[in-house]
């Protein structure tokens, strides 16, 4: 990793600390849903997806008070940024996910559900689609129109957020009805090939999504 790449990382880590009383709320409030009678496999998904919105945060406080035209000057090229904010949505959107995932699926345990392992796995891998999906959409956005136009971004964002979460809703409520179905699709293409399609689909998206980025941010002027 670059040392550039690794300095933006650090610096993005260090401002998503900064808003630790956000991630303490929302821990409790996935918890209370954990601990209780409710669909855990949702707010699974839901946790990628809103985790997926936290690097909106570090657009703004790059952007505050002519950031980028100071943040340009170090030995940082533009495309390192770029780089950095794809490499940073996917690690805030992965790590938690899994977290929460381990959690989830020891409180079905804890609570003796019956759950199919596979079935498990689909109904919360339904979030990280749309949680990449919302971070190709993101990162060009960000880009493109910057903070003097987050309003109008935050309302198309927070329409698509809702939209993820009814879609996440649907998928989960599909899954605990036709449950054994699912799992004999999926058993007959292989748990291995399904993996392999979602990886590759969601690869394809963020590449396309990175070089839209690359071509934007090389011709805005700072």
């Amino acid at each position: 990793m670059r040392k550039s790449v690794k300095g933006l990382l650090l610096k993005d880590i260090k401002i998503i600390k900064s808003q630790m009383r956000f991630f303490l709320v929302t821990m409790i409030i996935v918890g209370m849903f954990l601990t209780g009678k409710f669909n855990q496999t949702f707010f699974v998904g839901y946790t990628a997806v809103l985790s997926a919105f936290l690097l909106m945060t570090t657009f703004g406080f790059d952007e505050f008070e002519n950031g980028f035209a100071f943040l340009f000057t170090l030995p940082i090229s533009r495309k390192d940024y770029v780089a950095e904010k794809y490499l940073f949505g996917i690690l805030l959107v992965t790590v938690p996910f899994a977290l929460v995932s381990i959690c989830s699926w020891i409180a079905l345990a804890v609570q003796d559900t019956e759950m199919h392992f596979v079935q498990y796995l689909v109904s919360v891998s339904s979030g990280i689609p749309m949680a990449f999906l919302i971070l190709a959409l993101e990162i060009p956005l960000q880009i493109k129109f910057g903070q003097a136009k987050s309003r109008l971004i935050s309302v198309i964002m927070i329409a698509g957020m809702t939209t993820c979460l009814s879609l996440i809703g649907t998928l989960n409520a599909m899954s605990v009805a036709d449950g054994m179905e699912s799992v004999s699709t999926i058993g007959r293409l292989g748990m291995g090939l399904w993996i392999l399609m979602a990886v590759g689909g969601a690869a394809v998206l963020l590449f396309l999504s990175y070089t839209i980025s690359c071509r934007i941010i090389q011709k805005k002027e700072f």
